[in-house]
């Protein structure tokens, strides 16, 4: 159930913090959904951050705390992916407004329509609501609150409207967090330490090693000899070719080079 908006406000603040510490991509929509959950009293939510047909694609489904959901058959799953009628609405407009089934078609056409049913069965579910993701990308990408008993109050939705942007921010979060995954996996490929990545990131950003002793809490000498262990693993004679090849290699991610990129300083070794 909805709090003051005052308190809504600071459990959003909350819920930034925790996904800013989030540790990696699979721990981005937990607290998410759990958010959701209680803001809107939902029994089941469905994720929606792939494309998908009706046939196959991923379908994330989240169950409240406490509610016993079985996983979805066969049927109930081409039901969701088919996503009526929250699919062919957002696909068909810029309108990324958060909007529930009844909204879309009609209290009584919702009521009586297959997917309702369907979702009656699968996940007890009466109403459903629609949050999209405040951004035009094709697909669509958000998320769908099941709920039994009554259909969402204006209240509801206007919080779901005050909390996409904070969905986007969390949407671009999970993906920085794969890449910096898959970043870290290949470094570790091509023979680089843990330290020596860190190193290599701050060299993208244009750091120098006085810069990189101090962030890393390290002395400076030190940084010297990581750099001189990143020339010799990505077989660069300076600075620039390190950063250049490790791109070439996806040793980095778009994170880098925020600060204005790699600069040649005339040097191999950066001051």
């Amino acid at each position: 159930m909805l709090d003051s908006a005052g308190n809504d406000y600071a459990r959003m603040v909350n819920l930034a913090v925790s996904l800013l510490e989030a540790p990696a991509a699979d721990a981005v929509w937990r607290p998410v959904t759990r958010e959701l959950m209680r803001a809107l009293s939902g029994d089941v939510i469905v994720a929606k951050d792939t494309e998908w047909t009706q046939h196959e694609g991923e379908v994330a489904v989240w169950p409240g705390e406490g509610k016993h959901v079985r996983p979805p058959d066969e049927e109930a799953t081409r039901i969701v992916r088919i996503g009526y009628p929250f699919a062919g609405y957002y696909s068909a407009t810029a309108d990324r407004s958060p909007r529930t089934a009844a909204q879309l078609v009609g209290a009584r056409t919702w009521r009586h329509s297959e997917t309702a049913s369907v979702m009656r069965a699968s996940f007890g579910s009466d109403h459903l609501l629609g949050i999209p993701l405040p951004t035009p990308d094709s697909p669509v990408r958000g998320f769908v609150v099941h709920r039994a008993g009554g259909d969402f109050t204006d209240r509801e939705r206007t919080y779901a409207t005050r909390i996409q942007p904070l969905l986007r921010a969390a949407a671009t979060q999970r993906v920085l967090l794969a890449r910096l995954r898959g970043a870290d996996e290949r470094a570790v490929h091509h023979g680089l330490t843990a330290r020596e990545t860190a190193v290599l990131h701050l060299l993208a950003e244009g750091h120098t090693a006085h810069g990189m002793a101090r962030r890393l809490h390290v002395s400076v000498r030190t940084v010297h000899k990581h750099l001189q262990n990143l020339y010799r693993k990505l077989d660069a004679p300076d600075r620039l070719r390190a950063v250049l090849h490790a791109q070439e290699l996806g040793l980095l991610t778009p994170l880098s080079g925020r600060r204005g990129g790699v600069r040649p300083t005339g040097g191999g070794q950066p001051g």
